[in-house]
């Protein structure tokens, strides 16, 4: 009788997975089906054992033959299980993160230019689309406010942050207050919530709110700081989506399914309207980690037919925003780990040195 020890199948295990890595490695390479000479001849084992050990893949699902005689291609199944495999592995080389960090040493001193940076770069880097999400607003320091009356109960909000990011804004009112009064509400903010962070002033608003509430002197104030605190709100309720940019869907549809349609169009139409990305990246929030979508695993369902790999970064220890890459399912899963999460890092480096 041939009992076989756990030490015996951990090693059969093993071997299969590496069987599965060179497949999925080389399908990457090459795009077309991987026969079992071409395994054999990278692991050094014979064609007969290498046959065998596909057919057992192709039996759980993880590769499988697209037409009769050709090589084996892997499934999703068998992109999520090598993922899984090399997951925890993931770290960039050095002489990686070092060209990459220099990317980041040069004239950057806005947010904006941090993601329009860091866009640029999955784009080069993994020839596929990159997205960013930006920090919410809530996340930002007040600099300088000044708010600029366009039409009755209309008026704009300019808002200068600690990063010299410059955000605009136009709030509808329940009420019109002059053009007097929006300078006295400016003025009121800038000169006592500067270098906060938008929540603590409309904390302190509150706060100064309620203590004058039990005063009936000083109406005029009191008013005036009613309405900052109504401003302020009305720009955080409103604005509270997170913005997205992104770039590169040309690279990505040069890369999968080109000549299908309706992959096209859907690609183009979500990547137009945002807010399905937006959303699947602010449901992300606030783990931190990678995480990875193969095909069907993705919960939009206009990215069914590609892989997603995302990554947070981090503004004062919390994590603030998520960047990502868009690419096909036969993606190199191990590079675009290891980039997304360099990136991800060099970003919280660069927001904290700029806030």
């Amino acid at each position: 009788m041939n009992l076989q020890t756990s030490s015996d199948i951990d090693r059969k295990e093993q071997r299969k997975n590496r069987v599965l890595g060179h497949i999925v490695h080389s399908y990457i390479s090459t795009a077309g089906p991987i026969s079992s000479k071409i395994v054999a001849e990278i692991m050094d084992l014979s064609s007969a054992t290498v046959r065998n050990i596909m057919a057992e893949l192709e039996d759980e699902g993880y590769i499988e033959q697209p037409y009769t005689s050709a090589g084996r291609v892997p499934t999703n199944t068998g992109y999520r299980q090598y993922v899984d495999m090399v997951k925890s592995h993931i770290k960039a080389e050095q002489e990686e993160s070092e060209r990459l960090a220099r990317e980041y040493t040069r004239k950057i001193e806005t947010i904006k230019e941090i993601m329009t940076k860091t866009s640029f770069l999955i784009i080069r880097e993994l020839q596929s689309a990159g997205v960013v999400l930006w920090p919410g607003i809530e996340n930002f320091h007040l600099k300088h406010i000044e708010l600029v009356k366009v039409k009755p109960r209309s008026i704009l909000a300019i808002i200068v942050m600690m990063s010299n990011d410059v955000k605009n804004y136009i709030i509808e009112l329940d009420k019109d207050v002059s053009k007097i009064e929006l300078i006295r509400v400016s003025n009121y903010i800038n000169e006592n919530y500067s270098e906060l962070s938008l929540p603590r002033v409309l904390a302190g608003l509150r706060d100064t709110v309620r203590d004058m509430s039990f005063y009936e002197h000083n109406n005029e104030f009191l008013q005036s700081v009613q309405n900052a605190l109504l401003v302020l709100d009305s720009v955080v309720e409103e604005y509270d989506e997170n913005e997205l940019y992104w770039e590169g869907l040309n690279y990505f549809m040069d890369a999968v399914n080109s000549d299908n349609i309706d992959v096209t169009r859907n690609l183009y139409q979500m990547f137009s309207e945002r807010e399905g990305l937006v959303k699947f990246l602010r449901g992300e929030l606030p783990y931190s980690g990678i995480k990875v979508y193969i095909g069907t695993e993705n919960k939009q369902e206009r990215l069914n037919n590609c892989s997603v790999i995302t990554c947070g970064y981090s503004l004062r220890n919390k994590t603030v925003g998520r960047i990502g890459v868009i690419g096909p399912t036969r993606m190199d899963y191990g590079h675009a780990m290891r980039v997304v999460s360099c990136l991800g890092d060099l970003i919280s480096l660069k927001l904290e040195e700029i806030n």
